[in-house]
C-alpha cells in the first residue's frame, strides 16, 4: 500500500508540475510553443460545431453568431483545465501524505489551492504541500487575469486595420476595390502612403499571433470581417501594386516591404499550426480575368506596365509564395479567404459603369 500512496504522490507531482509548465509556455514563454493542453480548443469547436448542426445554421452570419463563442470558452478553459489538474494532483499528493480517504484529500488540496482554509491537513508535510498548492493556484489565476488584458489589446490592435478595410476595400474586402477606391478618391499616392502603417501593423499581427496563437481563433465582431481576409487583401493589392501599377515615387519599394513583412508573418503562423491544416490544390487565377482587370484600372485612369506578359508573370511568381499559405490560414478560423473576387465583382471591374 506504500508503495501505491508513493507512485500516486509521484503522478500528482508531475500533473502540477505540467499545468505550471503549461501556464508558463502559453502565456510568459515569447513565441510559439504547442501546448498539450490545446485540446481545449479542439472539443469546444467541435462542441460548437455540433451546436450550428443541431441548429441547423447554414448562412454565415448564424454560424459566426455560434462559433463566436469558441475562442473566448476556449481560453477560459485553459486555466480551468491547469486548475482542475492540479487540484486532483495535489490530492494524490495530500492522500499519500494524510492516508485517509480520497475524496478528503480532494476536498483538502481544494481548500488550500483557492485559500478557502476550512480544511487543512496534519502534519509539516502536509503543511508544506498546503502551502505550495496555495501558492501554484494564486499564481496561475494572477497569470491569467494580467494575461487577458494583453490579449484583449493584441485583438483590438489586430481590428482596427480589419475595421478600416471596410470602408476602403468592401466587405468581405478584395485587393482590387482597395486599389480602385483610393486612386478614385485621392490618387493611387495615398494608397502608397499607408503601406509602411500596414507593415508595422502586419509585424505586430505576426508576433501576437505567434506569441499568443489563442489569438490567431478570435473572430471580428462583423461575420464577413478576418484579419486573415485582411492580410489576404493587403497582400494581393501589394502583389498588384509591385507588378501591374507603374506609379513613380516610393511606393513600390513600400509594398515590397510590406509584402515581405506580411509573407513573413502567415508563412510563420502557417508553420506553427501545421499539424492542423495541410496544403490542398488550388485553381489558379485566369489570365483573361487578370486581363480584364487591368483593362479596368487603365480606364479609370491607373497607370498600368505596358508589357502585361511581363505583369501577369510576376504577379504569379508572387502569388504562388502566399496563395496555399492564405487558403490554409483561412481553412484554419474558417473566413473568406478574399484573394481574387468572385466572378460577378470580376464582370463588375470589367464594366467601366460599375
Amino acid at each position: 500500500m506504500e508503495a501505491v500512496r508513493v507512485l500516486v504522490a509521484v503522478v500528482g507531482g508531475f500533473a502540477v508540475s505540467w499545468s505550471l509548465l503549461e501556464a508558463i509556455r502559453a502565456f510568459v514563454v515569447p513565441r510559439g510553443v504547442q501546448l498539450r493542453s490545446r485540446v481545449v480548443f479542439y472539443w469546444v469547436f467541435r462542441l460548437l460545431h455540433f451546436v450550428t448542426r443541431l441548429r441547423g445554421a447554414v448562412e454565415r452570419e448564424a454560424v459566426d453568431g455560434i462559433m463566436v463563442y469558441g475562442a473566448p470558452i476556449a481560453v477560459l478553459g485553459l486555466p480551468l483545465l491547469w486548475l482542475i489538474t492540479t487540484l486532483l494532483g495535489f490530492a494524490g499528493i495530500f492522500w499519500a501524505i494524510d492516508g485517509g480517504g480520497f475524496g478528503n484529500a480532494v476536498v483538502v488540496s481544494g481548500s488550500s489551492l483557492f485559500t478557502l482554509g476550512f480544511e487543512r491537513p496534519d502534519g509539516v508535510g502536509g503543511a508544506i504541500a498546503a502551502f505550495a498548492d496555495a501558492t501554484i493556484g494564486l499564481g496561475l489565476l494572477a497569470l491569467v487575469i494580467s494575461y487577458l488584458p494583453t490579449l484583449n489589446a493584441a485583438f483590438s490592435r489586430r481590428e482596427s486595420v480589419v475595421a478600416m478595410l471596410d470602408t476602403r476595400a468592401g466587405s468581405p474586402p478584395d485587393a482590387l476595390t482597395l486599389i480602385e477606391r483610393h486612386h478614385v478618391f485621392a490618387g493611387i499616392e495615398t494608397l502608397d502612403a499607408l503601406w509602411p502603417e500596414w507593415e508595422r501593423w502586419i509585424v505586430d499581427v505576426g508576433e501576437t499571433h505567434y506569441t499568443h496563437p489563442m489569438l490567431v481563433f478570435f473572430r471580428s465582431s462583423e461575420p464577413w470581417h478576418s484579419w486573415v481576409t485582411a492580410i489576404a487583401t493587403l497582400l494581393e493589392a501589394a502583389n498588384f501594386r509591385l507588378s501591374a501599377i507603374d506609379a513613380s515615387g516610393a511606393g513600390n519599394a513600400a509594398a515590397w516591404m510590406f509584402y515581405r513583412a506580411g509573407l513573413n508573418a502567415v508563412t510563420r503562423l502557417r508553420a506553427f499550426f501545421n499539424y492542423r491544416i495541410a496544403d490542398r490544390d488550388i485553381e489558379p487565377v485566369d489570365r483573361a480575368e487578370f486581363e480584364r482587370v487591368l483593362v479596368h484600372l487603365a480606364e479609370i485612369g491607373v497607370s498600368i506596365v505596358d508589357d502585361h506578359d511581363v505583369a501577369w508573370e510576376r504577379f504569379c511568381r508572387r502569388r504562388v509564395d502566399y496563395e496555399p499559405i492564405i487558403d490554409a490560414l483561412a481553412r484554419l478560423v474558417e473566413a473568406p479567404a478574399g484573394l481574387w473576387p468572385t466572378h460577378e465583382h470580376a464582370e463588375k471591374v470589367a464594366s467601366p459603369k460599375a
